[in-house]
């Protein structure tokens, strides 16, 4: 018996080492069905995706959508098929409403907060282009606003100067009109210092929105004969950061779309700009002047009329929210006033179901002549002249209160 306890012994001794022996691996397992999956390793010549920096959201969203199907009907929620009643998604949160006021500047002024006349009905007109007016023309084309139903009235102020359209701000905001005043100025030239307290004198009377230049994309506006963003993003945030801090609301200077720098480019990269220059804070307060001429295009063309849907992309790309954004110019041109009154009429008619971020639209322009203009080539885009008045005045505007 010792014999045979000797000889067994030894081999349970080898029986059980080789079954330790056997135990797998984390290496063995990487490489059986079931087992810890390997580590990935790019295949060479395979690009590995790297993180985005952090504020740089990039991928912009195709420009052509779908048409804009307006809904002021909530669409009730779907209850979770559970035996215990759970709380569902009350989707993003409302925007805090405080007076326009009350914002600080480095907090973001939700658009649902900017200011409004009173009945808004996002119908805007682009004033007379000289930068100021006699008195009987203003009250003249005052009324005619008022019985077109318009309420939002942009005008061309002579740079900082204080005064010569005070009769006009005033006339307008009696009548429920809100101004939207670009600050007329030759070139992308830094304002004067004047800027601050005619900010301040235009604000007590009834100003909230100060268009800065106009259309930096093409090079005739550019004193160094070449659009360039960067150059005018420091330009734009010196003049901004005074509006702002005088109380008012800095709107980017309207791009146009037939500009020798690309339009959409264009407010790519100044934004781009002002975030690489430290003052996107500015665009807290800003809105975003548009020229959305239409032309005689297709009604859904993207580059036409609902050419603010474009901007929108970018500016959410940059912000992740909308900023307001006025129609300052725009418009449909054609030799039979039949045509084009088909065209103006859609684009106001579209106002009334607008996205609520598009505030208004304004055409180019209500007179020249008739208003004391004396630049000829604007006169065959208006819609009075001395013994004419475009028929879409008389058959459209008069009879649509909304």
């Amino acid at each position: 018996m010792k014999k045979l306890l000797l000889i067994v012994w030894p081999l349970l001794f080898v029986l059980v080492s080789c079954q330790t022996d056997a135990m797998p691996t984390r290496a063995s397992l990487a490489m059986v069905p079931g087992g810890l999956p390997p580590t990935f390793t790019a295949a060479p010549g395979t690009a590995v995706a790297t993180l985005t920096p952090v504020g740089t959201p990039r991928t912009l969203p195709p420009t052509n959508t779908p048409g804009f199907i307006p809904s002021h009907t909530p669409i009730p929620p779907t209850p979770t098929p559970t035996e215990t009643p759970t709380p569902t998604a009350a989707g993003p949160t409302p925007p805090v409403i405080k007076p326009i006021h009350a914002y600080g500047i480095r907090e973001a002024i939700p658009y649902q907060a900017f200011p409004k006349p009173p009945g808004d009905n996002g119908w805007g007109m682009h004033w007379i282009p000289t930068v100021s007016q006699e008195r009987g023309v203003v009250d003249q084309f005052v009324a005619e606003m008022v019985r077109m139903h318009i309420k939002w009235v942009v005008f061309l102020n002579d740079g900082t100067n204080i005064g010569n359209n005070d009769y006009l701000v005033d006339r307008l905001v009696a009548n429920g009109i809100m101004p939207v005043m670009r600050l007329y100025r030759d070139g992308i030239l830094p304002y004067d210092g004047n800027l601050g307290a005619m900010v301040r004198h235009y604000r007590a009377r009834g100003v909230y929105y100060f268009q800065l230049y106009n259309e930096p994309n093409v090079d005739i506006e550019n004193q160094q004969s070449f659009a360039n963003p960067d150059q005018y993003a420091r330009a734009w945030a010196n003049a901004a950061r005074v509006v702002v801090e005088n109380g008012g609301l800095p709107g980017i200077g309207a791009l146009s779309p037939g500009g020798s720098y690309n339009h959409l480019e264009f407010l790519d990269r100044t934004f781009y700009a002002l975030e690489y220059n430290g003052d996107a804070y500015l665009l807290n307060h800003a809105w975003l002047s548009a020229h959305n001429y239409h032309g005689t295009r297709p009604y859904n063309d993207p580059g036409g009329f609902l050419l603010f849907r474009e901007y929108d992309k970018i500016v959410q790309a940059h912000l992740g929210r909308s900023l307001p954004i006025i129609g300052t110019e725009g418009g449909s041109y054609h030799p039979d006033a039949n045509v084009d009154r088909q065209f103006i009429e859609y684009q106001y008619t579209y106002m009334r179901n607008r996205e609520p971020y598009f505030f208004a639209f304004s055409y180019w322009l209500i007179a020249n002549r008739a208003g004391g203009g004396y630049d000829t080539q604007w006169e065959w885009q208006t819609l009075i002249r001395p013994g004419y008045v475009h028929p879409v005045i008389t058959e459209f505007f008069y009879n649509n209160a909304r």
